[in-house]
């Protein structure tokens, strides 16, 4: 008799609020080893009842707190005592729906000094500054009741806090971003000194990934993309590796990327 393919539950759910990098904040966790599973703010509340994860990530968008039909989630879901990291819009959202106050105002978008206040959990092993990736029009101006600050920049005060009993936590900038400095530690640091969840790295066969990629393919070409990241990097490599001359790789020189990114493709 053939055994039922178990099927291993996400221990970290993300909640899409529209963001253009919600797939991102997915690999950033991935790449530490521990699974995930987006869903839509509607289900949120239902998926984390069948679910049971270990944390919950809300993710940014590109909606104000403010706007009709603005994406929003059931209060239900501060009750179950999950860890919850709320990040650019996932921190306004909670700020707005426990009473706190969000202002519209100026688009903030790009590089900001992070200055970091408190090094206890989400920050552990920071140094006291960074920089990190800003992309909002909204700000909280008033965090709710029993928030307390523990990072800012030089025009937003509540950029990063934290609640006082509970393990909610919110940041105004996007550390799944390349451009935030230690942003992936930022991510380690939530999953393993909050969630809890314990790190066993994952040990990766390249050989076998050549191998059904050279079964994918056959005798067609292929072509890919290069964004200049490490995860085109990788992949544009092990496709190389498995058909050679059949794969054409592409980069295209925008001259918006970072100093020394074509020197690193070539």
């Amino acid at each position: 008799m053939k055994q039922k393919k178990q099927i291993s539950q996400p221990s970290i759910i993300i909640v899409d609020f529209g963001s253009q990098t919600c797939h991102l904040i997915s690999r950033r966790i991935k790449d530490l080893g521990v699974e995930t599973k987006i869903v839509d703010p509607k289900n949120a509340v239902s998926e984390v009842k069948k679910t049971n994860p270990k944390g919950i990530i809300f993710s940014g968008g590109p909606s104000s707190v403010y706007e009709n039909g603005a994406p929003t989630i059931n209060k239900n879901i501060f009750t179950f005592s999950i860890p919850i990291l709320g990040i650019c819009y996932g921190w306004q959202i909670i700020a707005y729906l426990l009473h706190g106050e969000v202002k519209s105002g100026k688009k903030e978008y790009g590089p900001a000094n992070l200055k970091i206040s408190d090094f206890e959990s989400l920050f552990y092993g920071f140094p006291s500054k960074i920089s990190v990736w800003e992309s909002h029009g909204d700000t909280v101006i008033k965090a709710p009741v029993d928030y307390s600050i523990v990072a800012s920049t030089e025009t937003v005060s509540y950029a990063a806090v934290k609640h006082n009993m509970h393990n909610i936590y919110g940041v105004q900038f996007h550390p799944e971003s390349s451009h935030t400095e230690k942003g992936q530690l930022l991510f380690n640091n939530f999953i393993t000194r909050i969630c809890k969840i314990p790190l066993t790295p994952k040990k990766i066969d390249t050989n076998e990934i050549i191998q059904q990629i050279k079964e994918k393919v056959g005798n067609r070409m292929v072509i890919g993309a290069f964004s200049g990241g490490t995860d085109s990097a990788v992949a544009g490599a092990l496709v190389a590796k498995a058909i050679g001359k059949q794969f054409k790789p592409i980069y295209i020189e925008s001259g918006l990327m970072r100093k020394g990114t074509v020197e690193r493709i070539k």
